[in-house]
Parts: structure tokens; C-alpha cells; sequence
């Protein structure tokens, strides 16, 4: 808009407005699914949840995103998206993480761990507010915003491409001279299709499973202080790859997310995975217990066969284990591979702190897990929480295995990979550009935004060129 004021730009959001996306999950209700189109991974904001923190983490972080773009692109590309994501603060964000104390380096390294050291800001759920309402302000009169749109199909037109949009109002059809797909979860599996139809192929994806656990605050304050996004990686017997994922563990804490697929995965029923927000100004529980913190933890789907085959296998398992909804046990039955013996009501009253979510059931989150990925998973727990236990001085009784809570599942690399050249255009001239998670090369919300600005500047680049020679 500001490159090329001539060109309408129509955005097509196939969620809610950001101040209506409220999750019954983060008020301690049960997850409806939201009627369809869950507020947690659809609505304007995309993954900047309205009510959340966010966390910002730069370069090297995103490491794929150099090797596609080149080290000196993508460094301008991120500190153009970072600055574009908190210019709207009028207190620029303190950057953290990107050198960490001697004695943290010191407490993994006596496990054979290394903390990856990068930028990080971590924006408060106010700031994040900010943040987005900025946003929309600058776009609002200035872009087409359609609410509750999702685009269902798309074809080669010669004006560009030919549009297929359902929303309330039933199908219409758009023409588009350039058509920029950043579906993100929603469409985790929706993008892919659409590519094979226009007969671009897709590299399936290296799925990783995992599961996220959730402890006292304390245990993490020490090392969220230092690095907001912990990012440690495993190679356990130089063959299974374990890491850390959405690392929420500041003084403040942070909540679970739930992530609902509704149908994405196919027939045989929905789907909900976690996910996990920093927060900074949630308030202490009354009496004693302490606020929750949080980290993923993933490893490579072992023994399943194809990509394809691996996520059906899975999924299949968790179907039948709980209907598609998350599970809950306590660390030393999933350690033991051993019954919960409690209902979730039991397991939340002896705990020492206050869990984030509450709609749970108690279960065997051990048996989503082949025999190969729960070693890896609870070898890689062991190692890495010794590390975070070492650094703060702090020692875990043996009771404290009763006190982490381990949910499940958490799921990663999802989507497939579209070939994409440096502006994340599809090949063979075709007028469609692929951004953010659905490129398969990037997460995060710094990296999603330099890939929709690399995309951005591909099209005004063409523009002025086609300008130029009319």
C-alpha cells in the first residue's frame, strides 16, 4: 500500500475481529471449538492473540530462513519486521537471550547441552494490545477487510488468479492480480491441497510429537529471566533428535493454548493440540500455590513409515485414546509408564501451583508414544530439566515428580514445504506467493512477518517494472 498506492489489497481473514476472539480454554471452561473456526489459530492477529504476551525472537533464530534467503537478506529482513512489529511501542522492548551468564552456559554444558543465544523481546499482554491495534488502525481504510472469509479455491485467470471465497454470505467468486497465501494453522492442510490442484508440489513434512509440561513457576523463573525462549537440541545416541519448544518460563509464567483442528486431519474426528503463550501480568493465585510455567518438548515420530502414514498413525492413536482432546498425567506416571492413579480433579487439588487450563482428563499421554519416541522424550526431559535445576540452584524432592504435569500432545512441522524463491513465489511465474507457517520454513512471529515482506517486495518490484513498461 505504501510502495505501489494504486493496487487494492483485499485480506481475507477467515477468523474473527481480534477483540472477538475470546477461548473459553483461558477462562477455565471447556473447549467448544469455537463454532467451527477456533480463536486461538484463526481471527486478525494471527498467532498475536489479543489478551496474551507474545514473544519476538530475532536471528539466529529461524535458522532455515537464513539458508533460504542468505545471511545478509534475511538480517535486514528481520530487523525490518521487528521494527515494523514494535513501532507502534512507546517504549522499545528490551532485548534478552543473546548472552547468556557464564553460569548458565556452565550448568547445561555439564550435561552436554547448549543454549542457542539470540534476541528475544517479550511484549506484555498490554503491549501486545497495543501492538495489534496499531495494526488494524493502519490497515483499516486503507485495505479490504473480510472477516469470517475463507478461500476454498483459486485457479490461473488471465488477469491473475481466479478466487473461490465462503463466508456467510454463501461463495463468491474474486479476481486478484496477485494472490499471497498466509494460512498458518488454519491451513495446515487446506494450503497443500490448493497448491496440488494448481500442480504445485509440496515436500511432506518431518513431523515431530511431544508433550508439554507444565510446573511451578520457580522451577523456571531462573533461566526464562535469562533466555525467554529456551531452544536446546538433543541428539541422543547421535540419532534421535529431541528439543524444547514455546519455552514459557518467566518469573510470570505462562498458559497453555489450545489448538483446535476442528476437521483439518480428516474424518475421523477433530483434533486439539497445545500450544504455549509467555504471560507477565497475570496475578498470583490466593493462598500458597504458585503461578504455572510451561515448555514443549519434541522429538522425531520414530518407527511410523511415510510422513503421511506417521501423522495417520498418531492421530489415530490419540483418537482412540481421548476422542482428540488433550490428556494429563503426572510426570512420574508418564516417566514409569504407569495408570494415573487419580481423575484430574484429584491430580489439580494436590499440586502446588494453580494449572492454566482446566479442561483436562486424566490418561495415559504415555501410550500416544511409541516405545522409541518416550525414551527419547523422557532421556531428554531428564537431561534438560537437571540443567534448569543446576542453574538455579535448585533441587527437585521426589515428590516434585508428582507435582509437573505432563499434557499431551504437542505436534510440530506439520506442513509441507512449496518450493519458493526469494520472494516466496511458487515457481513457474504462477502469481502466488506462500508466507509465514505455511512455507514450511518458518515459525515464529519476527519470521513470518519477513517472509510476508519479502513477498511484499516481490510484488510491488514486478509492479513497478509492469508500470514502467506500459
Amino acid at each position: 500500500m505504501n510502495e505501489q498506492p494504486g493496487l487494492r489489497v483485499l485480506l481475507l481473514e477467515a477468523g474473527r475481529a481480534y477483540r472477538r476472539r475470546p477461548c473459553p480454554v483461558d477462562c477455565g471452561f471447556h473447549c467448544t471449538g469455537c463454532a467451527g473456526v477456533c480463536n486461538v489459530i484463526s481471527g486478525f492477529g494471527g498467532s498475536m492473540h489479543y489478551g496474551d504476551g507474545a514473544k519476538l525472537s530475532q536471528l539466529p533464530s529461524g535458522r532455515r530462513l537464513t539458508d533460504h534467503l542468505g545471511g545478509l537478506r534475511a538480517d535486514e529482513l528481520c530487523q525490518q519486521a521487528y521494527g515494523w512489529l514494535t513501532g507502534a511501542l512507546t517504549v522499545p522492548p528490551v532485548l534478552v537471550g543473546q548472552a547468556v551468564s557464564p553460569g548458565a552456559v556452565a550448568a547445561f554444558a555439564a550435561d552436554g547441552l547448549a543454549l542457542r543465544e539470540y534476541p528475544v523481546a517479550v511484549l506484555s499482554e498490554s503491549g501486545l494490545r497495543t501492538v495489534i491495534e496499531s495494526l488494524h488502525t493502519e490497515l483499516d481504510g486503507r485495505a479490504i477487510l473480510w472477516h469470517g472469509s475463507e478461500l476454498t479455491g483459486a485457479e490461473l485467470d488471465r488477469a491473475g488468479m481466479r478466487l473461490t471465497v465462503r463466508n456467510v454470505a454463501g461463495v463468491r467468486q474474486v479476481t486478484a492480480g496477485r494472490l499471497v497465501l498466509a494460512t498458518g494453522r488454519r491451513g495446515v492442510t487446506a494450503t497443500t491441497r490448493l497448491l496440488d490442484t494448481l500442480g504445485i508440489p509440496s515436500q511432506p513434512p518431518d513431523m515431530s510429537v511431544g508433550i508439554r509440561l507444565e510446573m511451578p513457576a520457580p522451577l523456571l523463573a531462573a533461566i526464562g529471566a535469562e533466555h525467554p525462549d529456551v531452544k536446546v537440541t538433543q541428539h541422543l545416541d547421535g540419532r534421535q533428535k529431541v528439543k524444547t519448544f514455546c519455552f514459557c518460563g518467566g518469573p510470570n509464567g505462562g498458559r497453555i493454548k489450545f489448538t483446535h483442528y476442528h476437521d483439518a486431519f480428516g474424518p475421523g474426528g477433530p483434533v486439539i493440540t497445545l500450544d504455549g503463550h509467555e504471560t507477565l501480568e497475570r496475578h498470583q493465585p490466593d493462598g500458597h500455590r504458585h503461578l504455572a510455567a510451561n515448555f514443549g518438548l519434541l522429538c522425531q515420530a520414530t518407527g511410523r513409515g511415510t510422513p503421511a502414514a506417521a501423522l495417520g498413525s498418531f492421530l489415530t492413536g490419540y483418537r482412540e485414546l481421548s476422542g482428540g482432546r488433550p490428556l494429563v498425567q503426572s510426570l512420574r506416571a508418564f516417566l514409569t509408564r504407569t495408570d494415573t492413579p487419580a481423575s484430574w480433579e484429584e491430580i489439580r487439588t494436590r499440586l502446588s501451583f494453580d494449572p492454566s487450563v482446566a479442561d483436562l482428563v486424566a490418561g495415559r499421554v504415555d501410550r500416544l508414544f511409541a516405545d522409541a519416541e518416550h525414551a527419547a522424550l523422557a532421556t531428554g526431559f531428564r537431561r534438560l530439566m537437571d540443567s534448569i535445576l543446576r542453574h538455579s540452584g535448585t533441587l527437585l524432592p521426589d515428590s516434585g515428580l508428582d507435582d509437573i504435569l505432563v499434557i499431551g500432545p504437542e505436534l510440530e512441522s506439520l506442513w509441507a514445504t512449496p518450493p519458493l524463491d526469494d520472494g516466496f513465489q511458487v515457481p513457474r511465474g504462477l502469481p502466488l506467493h506462500v508466507t509465514g507457517d505455511a512455507a514450511g520454513i518458518a515459525q515464529g512471529i519476527v519470521q513470518a512477518a519477513m517472509t510476508g515482506i519479502a513477498a511484499a517486495n516481490a510484488i510491488t518490484r514486478t509492479h513497478t517494472l509492469a508500470g514502467a513498461t506500459r
